[in-house]
C-alpha cells in the first residue's frame, strides 16, 4: 500500500530541507519515493541539486539500493488543472470548451483555494498511480498549510452547493437573469471566485464546468478520507525557538481537531550539547605566529578556549523549549545544527542519517 507523508511547519524552520532529507532516507532504504513541493520559494530543487523542477517527476541520483528511487517535482497548478479537465470532462469537445474559456484560465491560476486543491489532486494522482511506496508532500509555511488541509472539503462543498447549479442555469431558466439582478448572495460568490467580469462570461464558465462537478466533488471527498486514513502520516517540522515551538503546539491542536494523524515532531537545528563544558587549558595552544598580533592572538585563544562552554550554554538555553515539545504527547526526532549549509545531496545525506529511525517506521 502506498503511504503518504505530509510535512508541515512554519517558515524558517528548514521544513523543505528536512522533507528532502527524509525522502533521501526513505529511498536509501530501498523504497520508491516521490517528493512533491508546493512551496513557491522553489528551494527543493536547490537542496536536491537537480536543477529546475516541474509537474513531471524528475529522478534524483541518490545512492540507494536497486529497489530504491527518489523522484522530485514542483506543483504546476495550471498543468494539473488542465489534466483534471481532460480526464474528467464528458467529451474531448467539452474539455476543449473549458480549456478555451477565459474564466477557466483565471480560475486555474487565481481561484481562491485552487492552489491547495490542485496540490491535493496531484498528491492523490501520485498516490493512486501505484508507482511509489511513499509520496512525501512538502507544504507551504503552516499558516498556508491550514488552508491546504481544509482545501479538499472546501472545494468539495463548493461543488456540492446548490448555488453552483443556479449559476450554471441557461439564460432561459432564470439563472442569467438572477445574476443580472445582482443578488447579494451571488455577488458574494462571484467576488470570492473570479472577481470582476461580465455576467454571461462567468455563467458560461460555470455551464462549461458543470460536467466536472461530480468528479471534482468526489475527488475532494476522497482526498479528505485519505488524509484521515492510516495510509497518511503528518510530520510537523519545528525548531527549539520559542515562536516556532508555540506554533507547533497550535498546529498539533488543529490536526487533532481535524481528525488527522500526527506521526511526530521533527525538531530541527538543535544545538549539540558537549559532554565536557570546561575551558581548554591555555598551555595546549602553540606559540603565537609572528604574522598575528598579540591582541588578535589573545582573542583567538580565548574564543577557542571558551568554545565548549559557549556551546554548552546554547544547548542549555534550548532545553526548556525541547522539554515543552516533548510534553506534546507525540514522538520527537532531533536534527542537530550542522556546521555547514545544506544545499546538495551530500549534505542532505548527512541530515538523512538522523532520520533513519523515522524512515524505518514510515
Amino acid at each position: 500500500m502506498t503511504r503518504v507523508v505530509v510535512c508541515c511547519g512554519s517558515g524558517g524552520v528548514g521544513k523543505t530541507t528536512t522533507s528532502a532529507a527524509l525522502s533521501v532516507a526513505l529511498a536509501r532504504r530501498g523504497l520508491r519515493v516521490a517528493v512533491l513541493t508546493i512551496d513557491p520559494a522553489k528551494r527543493l530543487a536547490d537542496s536536491l541539486g537537480v536543477g529546475p523542477l516541474g509537474n513531471t517527476p524528475q529522478q534524483v541520483p541518490v545512492d540507494a539500493p536497486e529497489t530504491g528511487r527518489l523522484d522530485a517535482m514542483m506543483l504546476d497548478m495550471k498543468a494539473t488543472w488542465d489534466g483534471v479537465v481532460e480526464r474528467f470532462a464528458p467529451s474531448p469537445e467539452e474539455a476543449a470548451r473549458i480549456l478555451k474559456n477565459r474564466y477557466y484560465r483565471f480560475a486555474s491560476t487565481r481561484l481562491a483555494g485552487s492552489h491547495e486543491y490542485m496540490a491535493m489532486e496531484r498528491l492523490y494522482e501520485l498516490y493512486e498511480s501505484g508507482d511509489y511506496d511513499v509520496v512525501l508532500l512538502d507544504t507551504p509555511p503552516s499558516r498556508h498549510a491550514v488552508e491546504f488541509l481544509r482545501a479538499p472539503g472546501r472545494i468539495a462543498g463548493l461543488f456540492d452547493d446548490s448555488v453552483m447549479t443556479w449559476l450554471s442555469m441557461p439564460k432561459n431558466r432564470r439563472g442569467f437573469r438572477a445574476l443580472e439582478k445582482g443578488s447579494e448572495l451571488i455577488a458574494s460568490v462571484l467576488k470570492r471566485l473570479v472577481g470582476r467580469g461580465t455576467i454571461e462570461e462567468i455563467a458560461e464558465f460555470f455551464d462549461a464546468m458543470q460536467g466536472l462537478w461530480d468528479a471534482l466533488s468526489e475527488r475532494g471527498h476522497k482526498v479528505e478520507e485519505l488524509l484521515a486514513s492510516d495510509a497518511c502520516s503528518f510530520l510537523l517540522v519545528t525548531t527549539p525557538a520559542p515562536a516556532a515551538s508555540a506554533e507547533a503546539h497550535d498546529f498539533r491542536v488543529l490536526l487533532a481537531d481535524s481528525g488527522m494523524p500526527l506521526k511526530g515532531l521533527l525538531i530541527n537545528r538543535v544545538q549539540i550539547r558537549p559532554e565536557d563544558a570546561s575551558e581548554l587549558d591555555a598551555s595546549l595552544f602553540p606559540a603565537r605566529p609572528s604574522s598575528v598580533s598579540e591582541d588578535d592572538w589573545s582573542a583567538i585563544v580565548e574564543g577557542v578556549r571558551r568554545a565548549r562552554a559557549h556551546q554548552f550554554a546554547l544547548a542549555e538555553a534550548e532545553r526548556p523549549a525541547l522539554d515543552a515539545l516533548a510534553k506534546e504527547g507525540v514522538r520527537t526526532w532531533e536534527i542537530p545544527e550542522l556546521a555547514r549549509d545544506v544545499h546538495d545531496l551530500t549534505a542532505l545525506t548527512e541530515v538523512a542519517c538522523y532520520l533513519e529511525g523515522l524512515a524505518s517506521e514510515l
